[in-house]
């Protein structure tokens, strides 16, 4: 009975909480700073690894036990199905015959991060075979989030049959290494990165920019007023977001893997086909408030990750892994603005289109307001949802070619 009553304040606290954190954020300019998802995941990271001194020191050890075996089972049923769900809605969205009207020197950026993500990640896993446990499941990962972000990260994590504590620990390891750029982009990016590119130059005297369209300028969620026209967008994208997972699942239930499983692999590809493929009916791609609706999710799913990460686990086992992590990003970051100098890419389309790639949409906003360039928001914004939709295909590719060596 204690373990449902905790799971259910659990389940309440995920729902409600980024709510409440967004609008403290927003209050005390919290967000000028931090991303809402990097303060989710601290938020969750905090509660998770205290929850000895507030939740469980007034309960009898085994009572305290059940609990901590029930919350564990809801966080990681709240972080799996947020994401399951925010997939599909994420890449209705996607206009690609639109955006790439806009994208000019963009676009090459876009896909030389593509092309240093899995080259790196595929050349990390064939040195470090002999020397880390998991590598082609690791490397894998790593390629699905610095293509995507952390929801390609447990796709590709389940879609690979990783264990739950991999998952954990390299996206602790990523928020790291992602944490450290964001902070270099914020700063010191432009002046270092601008010293062997040349400098943006702007197209909108030429041709304005719908920003409306390709920046999906959305209403907020949740709505300021419940209205049945804010409402209802948000009621059709989520019957569409439940139907595909579950068209999905009996589709991989279908194939089931060689444990007589759900086939988390076909699973995946098949949830992130059909996102694309909503895509192409305007009706579905102009529901108004989705694009803010399916980054709650995100936010759901970042504290709820952040409640499972074990610090005591990453402290005994998460060295070998950081440093596997730190040398992949290094080496995607280096390759990429290798490759960018070599196709004269310009330094904001460089700065935008890495962050489009290593980091997702959350962060773009931040980086265009600190390099002083909006003209790229919005196909920077574009641009990394269509990297949520890669993400997933080019880890599970990596994952299986470092398998082979």
């Amino acid at each position: 009975m204690s373990g449902t009553i905790a799971v259910i304040i659990q389940v309440l606290l995920f729902l409600f909480l980024p709510y409440w954190l967004m609008k403290i954020s927003r209050k005390f300019k919290v967000d000028k700073i931090f991303s809402d998802i990097l303060i989710c995941y601290g938020l969750g990271i905090l509660l998770g690894n205290t929850k000895q001194f507030w939740l469980l020191s007034w309960l009898s050890p085994e009572m305290a036990e059940n609990i901590v075996s029930a919350t564990a089972n809801a966080s990681h049923i709240a972080a799996y199905a947020s994401v399951l769900l925010a997939i599909p809605l994420l890449l209705m969205l996607c206009n690609i015959t639109e955006w790439l009207k806009y994208t000019g020197k963009i676009t090459i950026v876009f896909l030389l991060g593509i092309i240093s993500s899995i080259v790196v990640s595929i050349t990390a896993g064939y040195f470090y075979n002999d020397s880390l446990a998991h590598i082609a499941t690791s490397s894998g990962m790593l390629a699905g989030v610095y293509i995507g972000g952390t929801p390609n990260m447990l796709a590709v994590s389940k879609a690979v049959g990783a264990d739950d504590q991999l998952f954990l620990l390299l996206n602790a390891t990523d928020t790291l290494c992602s944490g450290i750029y964001f902070l270099f982009l914020l700063s010191l990016g432009k002046t270092l990165f601008g010293l062997l590119l040349p400098k943006f130059k702007s197209k909108l005297t030429k041709e304005k920019i719908d920003v409306e369209n390709l920046q999906m300028v959305q209403l907020p969620f949740p709505p300021t007023e419940w209205k049945w026209s804010n409402i209802k967008p948000l009621i059709i994208a989520t019957l569409l977001g439940i139907g595909a997972v579950l068209l999905s699942a009996i589709f991989a239930m279908a194939f089931p893997n060689i444990n007589g499983e759900l086939n988390q692999t076909i699973l995946m590809l098949t949830l992130s086909t059909i996102g694309i493929a909503l895509s192409f009916l305007p009706v579905v791609r102009n529901l108004k408030g989705v694009y803010n609706y399916a980054q709650y999710l995100l936010l759901i799913f970042g504290l709820a990750a952040g409640y499972m990460a074990d610090f005591g686990n990453l402290i005994s086992m998460g060295g070998e892994y950081l440093a596997f992590n730190a040398v992949v990003f290094i080496g995607i970051i280096g390759f990429h603005y290798l490759l960018s100098i070599l196709f004269r890419i310009d330094t904001d389309s460089f700065i935008v289109g890495s962050t489009a790639t290593v980091m997702g949409p959350p962060f773009i906003p931040q980086i265009a307001s600190a390099i002083k360039n909006q003209e790229l928001l919005p196909v920077g914004i574009a641009l990394s949802i269509l990297g949520l939709a890669i993400g997933n295909y080019a880890g599970i590719f990596v994952a299986w070619i470092v398998g082979l060596f």
